[in-house]
Parts: C-alpha cells; sequence; structure tokens
C-alpha cells in the first residue's frame, strides 16, 4: 500500500495588528450627513498604506478603533430583538451554537481596504482563492478577472457567497462558473460582513462545505455620506484612487418606506515585478526554485534531424535580453526569466451601482427589492509568447484537422514548428559547424516572440442582479418569499502581443527573420502585423431562483420554546462560452488553450428544515436537515447537529456536526475538451537526466483539459467545538477548535508534478512519442506506467511526437482522495478606557496546525 502526499502544509498564526494612531501613506476625506441626529460632520484623517499586494493569508484580524463619545447607557433598557444570523433561519436573541464572526461597516472603514477582496485578507479564515494577484501572474491563464476567497483553504468554489442570505452568480470564466468576484459586492453599502466558520449544506445546499461569507446591506439607512481615499505604496507602483456615495431616505416605522443608493467608483494602476526585488526573477538559486523558459531571444536551437544533442544558442554569455540561468546548466544556451515582466497588481477600473428599497404594505407585511450594477475593467501584461515545436498540437485530437497552423515538421505531427535551413542569411554558420564539425543541418527553434510585443488582454465583467420579494408575518409564522435573478458578462478583449500561427508560422519559416540580433523595420512590421486584436471569447453565466422560508415557535417546553424553520427553493442555474474563431482553433499564439463553444443548463431543487430544541434551560439542540436535487447529477441529503450550553453567564460551550456536499458545477460536467500548457518549470524524469534538453528539463508540457459529465458530488464531514469565557466585564476570550474531512474530491485534474512524480500511479495520463535520436532508450510511444487510477472516469489519451510527453488533466472524482483540514478559531474582544473615551480591541486568529490530501493507491 502507498500514500501519495499532495500537499502538506504546517500553518502558523499570522497577527495584523491596525490602529488609527498609526499611519499608513493613504488619504481619506469623508462627508457625512445623517437626518436621525441632525448632525454634519466634516472628518479628514491621512495615514501611511501599508504595501497592499495580495498574498496568502491564514491569520488573524485585530483592530483597535476610537470609539470616541460613547454615550452613558440608558436606565430604561430596550426591548431585546430577534434577529436571524447566518447560518440559520430561526430568529433567536442568543449566539448560537454556529461559529459566526460578524465585522461591522466601521471596521471595514477602519481597515483602510479598498476592495472587499482587500479587506477579506484580514479574516483569519479566509484565504487567497482567485485574485487579482493570480490573475496577473499566469499567462494565458483563464482567471476573467476574477477575484474569490477560499475559507479554510478549502477553495474558492467551496465557499458560499451571499448578499443579504441570497446567492451571487459566479466570476464566469470558461473553467469556472461558481467563484464569485467579491469585488463587485458594493463595499460602501455594507451595515456588516458575517463569517460563518461551518459547513452550512444543511440550510443552504451546496458549495458551503468551507462556510459562508454574507455580506448584509444596510436597512432603513436615513442620511448620506460621500468619501473618497487614494494612496500608494512607499516604494512605487500600485496607486490606487476610489470614490464612493451612499444615500438613504425615508423612515420604514414613520414614512413606511426607504429606499437606498448606493455608488463607487475605483482606479488602480499597475505594479510590476520588476518594481519589487522578491518578484523581479525567477530563479532561487537557495531554494533551487527555476520558472524560468528555454523559448528565447536571442533563440536557442536543436538539431532538427538530431544529428547533434543538446540545446545551444550562438548568443549564450550575453543572452540578454534573456538570461544565463545558474541552475539551469548555462553552457551554450540561454534561458528566458518572465518574472521582472508580470503585472502583480493588474490596472483596473470599477463601478458600482446598487439601489434598493422596502415599502411597509400593512403592519404584518413589506414589500422589498434592489437592482444593482457592477462593471470592472482589468488590465493584464506579462512576457511576450513563447514559439517552439515544444507546444505541439496532438495529431489525435479532434481539433487538430481545423487547426490553422498545420505545418508538419519533423516531429511528425501537428506542430508549431520553426526550422531554419541553411540558406538563410541569418543560420549561424560558424556557430553550427563548430558543434558539428562542419555540417550545417537544419535546425529546430526555440523562440520567444519579443518583436510582436509583451501580450496584453482586457478582462471587463458587467454583473446585472435584481431580488424582488415579500417578507412579514401571518398565522404566527415569520416569513420570506422572493425572486432572485443575477447574471455575471465576461468578455475577454485581446489588445496586443497575440500573434496568429497562421499568420506568423509562414514568415518564421521563411528565412528572412533574425532569430538571433536585429531585424529590419520592415521585418519587424510585418511580424507586429500578424497580433490578433479583438475579442477572444465571452461567457454568460445566469442563475434565476425563487425562494420561500419560514419560521415559528410551535410548543412551549419546560426549558423554553421550540421553534421550527423551513426553506425551499427552485433555481436555474446556466453557463455559456462564446469563443472567436480563432480561439476556437488554437490560432492564438501563447493563449495556452483552445475552446469551442459550449452551453449547458440545469435546475436545482432544495427543501430544508431546523429546529431549535431547548432541553434544559441551559442547554440547546439545533437539528437541522436539506434535500437537493440537481438536475443530471441527483439527489442528496444533509444533516447537521448543533449544541449550545451556557451553564454560567459568563461561559458558553457549542459544537457542532454536520455531513456536507457540493454538487459539480457546470463547467466541471460540461467544459469542452481543450488543449492547455502546464505551469512552468516542469522536468520529464524519465528525459531530462538523459538529453538535459529545454524540451525536457524546466519547461512546459502540453495538457488535456476539459469537463466530466460522470462527475459526482463531494461530500464533507465537520465537526466544531468550542467555548466563549467572559472572565470580567468587557472582555471576552473564546477558542473553537474544527475539523473538515473532505471526500470524492473533485479536482480539476491532477498536479502536474504530482503526475511526472509518481508515474507508477498516474502513468495512465502520460502520453509519449517515439524515442529521439537523443535518448534512443528513452520509453517509446504509448502510455506510462499502469493505470494507477481505477476510480473515477477513465480519460482518453493522445499521442504526441517526439518522445516527449503529453499530460491529460480532466477533471476527476477521486472515492479515495481525502482532504483534511484541523485548527482552532481564537476570537477575542475587550473594551477599555475612561467612561467618555473608550477604545475597543477586536481578534480573530486561526491556527491551522496541519493539512493534508492523500490518495491510498491500495484502496483504488
Amino acid at each position: 500500500m502507498q500514500d501519495v502526499t499532495f500537499f502538506r502544509e504546517r500553518i502558523g498564526s499570522r497577527i495584523f495588528f491596525r490602529s488609527n494612531t498609526h499611519a499608513p501613506s493613504r488619504w481619506r476625506s469623508s462627508l457625512k450627513c445623517n437626518d436621525a441626529s441632525g448632525g454634519v460632520m466634516a472628518t479628514k484623517t491621512r495615514r501611511w498604506l501599508l504595501a497592499h499586494l495580495v498574498g496568502s493569508i491564514v491569520g488573524t484580524g485585530l483592530s483597535v478603533s476610537a470609539l470616541g463619545q460613547t454615550p452613558a447607557p440608558s436606565q430604561a433598557q430596550p426591548p431585546v430583538e430577534e434577529i436571524v444570523v447566518t447560518g440559520t433561519r430561526i430568529r433567536t436573541t442568543d449566539q448560537g451554537a454556529l461559529p459566526v464572526q460578524s465585522i461591522t461597516q466601521e471596521q471595514i472603514q477602519q481597515s483602510g481596504a479598498a476592495t472587499p477582496e482587500q479587506f477579506l485578507h484580514s479574516v483569519s479564515v479566509a484565504v487567497q482563492g482567485n485574485t487579482n494577484v493570480v490573475a496577473a501572474s499566469g499567462a494565458g491563464a483563464t482567471t476573467g478577472g476574477v477575484s474569490g476567497v477560499s475559507l479554510r483553504g478549502l477553495g474558492s468554489q467551496r465557499t458560499l457567497v451571499l448578499i443579504n442570505g441570497k446567492r451571487v452568480s459566479g466570476g464566469g470564466t470558461f473553467t469556472d462558473s461558481t467563484t464569485v468576484d467579491v469585488n463587485s459586492i458594493p463595499l460602501a453599502a455594507l451595515e456588516k460582513v458575517d463569517v460563518l466558520k461551518d459547513s452550512a449544506s444543511a440550510v443552504y445546499g451546496s458549495d458551503a462545505i468551507g462556510g459562508v461569507i454574507n455580506f448584509v446591506i444596510r436597512d432603513n439607512y436615513r442620511g448620506g455620506q460621500l468619501s473618497a481615499s487614494g494612496g500608494g505604496t512607499s516604494d512605487g507602483g500600485g496607486d490606487i484612487k476610489r470614490i464612493n456615495g451612499v444615500a438613504g431616505f425615508g423612515d420604514l416605522a414613520a414614512d413606511r418606506y426607504n429606499v437606498l443608493l448606493s455608488v463607487s467608483y475605483e482606479k488602480e494602476n499597475s505594479l510590476f515585478g520588476y518594481q519589487r526585488p522578491f518578484a523581479s526573477s525567477g530563479v532561487n538559486v537557495g531554494a533551487g526554485n527555476d520558472s524560468t523558459s528555454g523559448n528565447t531571444f536571442p533563440a536557442n536551437f536543436v538539431a532538427a534531424d538530431g544529428s547533434f544533442a543538446g540545446t545551444h544558442n550562438p548568443g549564450a554569455g550575453n543572452c540578454a535580453p534573456s538570461i544565463s540561468d545558474p541552475l539551469i546548466d548555462p553552457a551554450g544556451r540561454c534561458r528566458f526569466d518572465p518574472s521582472a515582466l508580470v503585472a502583480l497588481l493588474p490596472p483596473a477600473e470599477r463601478y458600482n451601482l446598487y439601489t434598493a428599497g422596502h415599502l411597509v404594505l400593512t403592519n404584518d407585511l413589506q414589500l422589498y427589492g434592489s437592482a444593482s450594477y457592477n462593471q470592472s475593467r482589468q488590465e493584464y501584461r506579462f512576457q511576450p509568447s513563447p514559439l517552439s515545436d515544444q507546444f505541439a498540437f496532438p495529431a489525435t485530437d479532434p481539433l487538430a484537422n481545423q487547426a490553422p497552423y498545420n505545418q508538419g515538421g519533423p516531429c511528425g505531427a501537428v506542430c508549431a514548428t520553426i526550422l531554419l535551413n541553411p540558406s538563410s542569411p541569418f543560420y549561424p554558420t560558424a556557430f553550427v559547424q563548430s558543434i558539428t564539425g562542419g555540417p550545417t543541418p537544419v535546425l529546430d527553434i526555440r523562440y520567444r516572440s519579443v518583436l510582436t510585443g509583451g501580450r496584453d488582454y482586457t478582462d471587463t465583467s458587467r454583473q446585472p442582479r435584481l431580488t424582488l420579494g415579500l417578507k412579514g408575518t401571518s398565522a404566527g409564522w415569520d416569513f420570506d418569499a422572493g425572486f432572485l435573478y443575477s447574471q455575471t458578462q465576461l468578455k475577454e478583449h485581446d489588445n496586443d502581443g497575440w500573434p496568429l500561427y497562421s499568420k506568423i508560422l509562414p514568415l518564421l519559416n521563411s528565412g528572412q527573420v533574425n532569430f538571433f540580433g536585429p531585424n529590419a523595420p520592415a521585418t519587424v512590421a510585418a511580424l507586429q502585423a500578424t497580433n490578433f486584436i479583438g475579442d477572444s471569447y465571452k461567457t454568460r453565466t445566469t442563475l434565476a431562483e425563487f425562494e420561500a422560508s419560514g419560521s415559528r415557535p410551535l410548543i412551549d417546553l419546560p426549558a423554553g420554546r421550540l421553534q421550527m424553520a423551513v426553506d425551499g427553493s427552485i433555481r436555474k442555474e446556466k453557463f455559456a462560452t462564446d469563443p472567436s474563431p480563432e480561439i476556437q482553433v488554437g490560432d492564438i499564439v501563447g493563449y495556452g488553450i483552445n475552446v469551442i463553444p459550449q452551453e449547458s443548463q440545469r435546475n436545482v431543487f432544495g427543501a430544508a428544515l431546523e429546529f431549535q430544541v431547548p432541553i434544559l434551560k441551559s442547554l440547546t439542540a439545533s437539528p437541522a436537515v436539506r434535500y437537493d436535487h440537481y438536475q443530471g447529477t441527483g439527489a442528496k441529503t444533509t444533516p447537521k447537529i448543533g449544541l449550545r450550553w451556557k451553564p454560567l453567564d459568563q461561559l458558553l460551550f457549542r459544537g457542532s456536526y454536520g455531513k456536507g456536499f457540493r454538487a459539480p458545477s457546470l463547467t466541471d460536467a460540461y467544459q469542452p475538451r481543450g488543449l492547455g500548457v502546464t505551469a512552468p518549470g516542469q522536468s520529464d524524469p524519465l528525459r531530462c537526466p538523459t538529453t538535459g534538453s529545454s524540451t525536457d528539463c524546466s519547461t512546459q508540457f502540453n495538457i488535456l483539459t476539459g469537463g466530466n459529465t460522470r462527475l459526482t458530488p463531494e461530500t464533507s464531514d465537520t465537526y466544531t467545538l468550542g467555548l466563549v469565557v467572559e472572565p470580567i466585564r468587557d472582555l471576552s476570550l473564546g477558542v473553537d477548535g474544527f475539523a473538515i474531512k473532505l471526500q470524492n474530491t473533485i479536482i480539476f485534474g491532477i498536479d502536474t508534478g504530482t503526475i511526472l512524480g509518481h508515474q507508477n500511479l498516474f502513468g495512465s495520463l502520460i502520453t509519449r512519442g517515439a524515442p529521439t535520436p537523443d535518448c534512443p532508450g528513452c520509453p517509446g510511444p504509448g502510455r506510462d506506467g499502469r493505470q494507477g487510477v481505477r476510480r473515477g472516469f477513465p480519460l482518453p489519451h493522445a499521442g504526441h511526437s517526439g518522445g516527449r510527453i503529453h499530460v491529460q488533466s480532466r477533471r476527476l472524482v477521486f472515492r479515495d482522495l481525502q482532504d483534511r483540514t484541523a485548527g482552532w478559531d481564537l476570537p477575542q474582544q475587550c473594551r477599555a478606557g475612561f467612561s467618555d473615551h473608550q477604545r475597543q480591541w477586536r481578534g480573530d486568529s486561526t491556527l491551522a496546525p496541519l493539512r493534508d490530501a492523500h490518495l491510498d493507491q491500495g484502496s483504488g
């Protein structure tokens, strides 16, 4: 029996301390009006802005806030209002059995965050999902500018994002239809943000395995606020300017209506890798990391007929703008380091308009609705495209006969091959003869297309969202019934640096291009004319839902009142892609993938039942169960039980156990098969030690990706156990332990490094072509190893020439792949000071000592 460890992390607690007495290089001006108090206050503060580079954060968010004039408590205490908190639909006045962290609008403003993405980095359980940084650093990545958040590090697709308890459509890339772009949330309109650090599938259904983030919009707000802020980093780059306003009028009690309007605009400048020492190079000698590429300018080359071994470059030793790599043997060749040219933060513009209204129809009935529109534009810039037969299009791929770059070549398949004949005026005759001793064979060129410019594209996302509903009381029931329509429209536009194979390959194979030095202006102009400029693809993600819920007390028991809540929903989900003809056939150089049109939809039905059962005066149980049916996937029932025990006023124990599930998304199931490339820095463990070639060592390999209609839902078991203690007045401390086990895990293929490092298990996902002269003893055509993964959906294989490998990475479900995480949350709160001037300190730490995922071969 053999275990394969996919990843193992030991994460310590990282603490962040923010105080308005310390200052970052940031300015903020605001004007507030509030007709409830009749006062007008103008404030202007100046602070230093810590460099807002986005990073993977599992840590602590602490804040110190000056509360100003705190009025003395009145003698007559108002009645305590029952509310519905995130994680349950039952109205209550008590802190429940579930660990919920609430962040107020005041705390959001004090954090200095300009976007929800930046603010959520201070939430201890929230780590990086898709972000602007991830999107910017992935050449050819299809992130679509989506900034997601991942609770417990389980992935943004396992974190449910809500606005006022209702779902939001996903960001809409053609590889991910579920991750919500949190930057589309109207930050200025927020009343608070609730973070439920527990699985909530028994209440909300699919996608809530890691937890729930509920953005709660201001309710019955009266007055207005206009604010502007801006800032920059101490080392330059990443400057940001933002203006937002919020206004509300009408009082639900006095006027029987309320209207809220929020608008915001934000502009953020770029920050490139060359502007930061830690990101300016892809070579880390001490750590042995190398993410450079063998496709360079001046170009590397190999013998097309294999008559001499190795990769060579006549510019070796003077490789600029490429480099000589200290980790990859630099003798006779160059490497290209893309890191300095990657935008760590892309330039971005965002517009957001949000309006909501409430109308009191009767004392027991209220009509509500909201309409919002969010638009974001983000521009991504990175290194020029690589060009060589390294990125061959497999001859057995169903799209191969459509590809306009069917040039043939020495690889014996459909290839993006550049050949340089001895008759070319730019053939390095003397240098080649110094290698061969006289012969001048045809050269196979490994080229970086610097003359067509760096790659540049813009993602524009538009997100309209509408809600309309009725809520109130009737026959002892508190009810809420409403309709939701949410859509995300994403368009990717290529601005520059994306040549077409069909246009540039004939020119590069003409012999009139100098791959090793300067070119004539006419040649440069001809190369630049091969660039594709236009919309590469569009997607549309649509969610339409009707949901009704209600709660009521049932009977009075000796220990208290038995309460119940019910919920039912009907939802339609749609996802469609509209790629350009050029990207359908993979004609765009450097895009890393080809996509064909696709449209899919499904209906989802769900019903849930909750109870709050007082067992003793101090002990309450909260059982819940939910049934969901996904068209094309099947049904799932998820139960949950929570316990709350408060033996003393100063002491609370709480715990829960729940089953969770995540249905395969529409892209998980129906994404069309397409060709892409792996991340840089991959090596073939069988060929690289022999050939030392840039096509086998620290390079990128072709990879087939696609959906899988046979996927089954993921399942999870989540346990929490904690306590909250208030040893003295105004001091509260807590600890919540958690453990999550994820099973039947759906993954977007297996990491290439894992496949290559465990070929005895995953050899069926690797396909080779015929042996090449530089490695006569290497494996020949076929699949490496045996079928190690015996459960899930078997993948079709495609051939690849030249003896080099071709990796397959469709979405898979492994019944024996387990993802486990465990740790502790440590909430703290303290208020101290004189009666008129108090400071409030809030903290929330997360310690996650161990997370691992492994596949047990013996159970396969």
